[in-house]
C-alpha cells in the first residue's frame, strides 16, 4: 500500500457498515457504525495509514481521526 495516499473507508451497506481499502476491497463488516469506525481505525494503525473516511450514504464524507497510539480494548461495564 502507498500509505501516504491510502485511506480506509467506512460506509453503510444496508443494515451493516463495511470497511474498505482505497481500492474498494472489503476489509471488514460490522453491525453498527461505531464498531466499523473502531475497526477501520485499528486497521489504519496496523497498516500505517493516517486517514479514515466515513461515508454517510448521501455523498457526505467526514475524516475520522486515527489515534497515534494503539487503541486500548473496550472495557466491559
Amino acid at each position: 500500500m502507498e500509505h501516504e495516499t491510502d485511506k480506509i473507508h467506512v460506509m453503510p451497506t444496508g443494515d451493516t457498515w463495511e470497511v474498505e481499502d482505497q481500492s474498494g476491497d472489503p476489509l471488514a463488516r460490522e453491525a453498527d457504525k461505531e464498531d466499523a469506525i473502531e475497526t477501520a481505525r485499528e486497521i489504519a494503525q496496523k497498516e500505517g495509514i493516517s486517514t479514515v473516511i466515513l461515508h454517510d450514504g448521501d455523498g457526505v464524507t467526514e475524516e475520522v481521526p486515527v489515534a497515534s497510539e494503539p487503541l486500548q480494548p473496550k472495557e466491559n461495564p
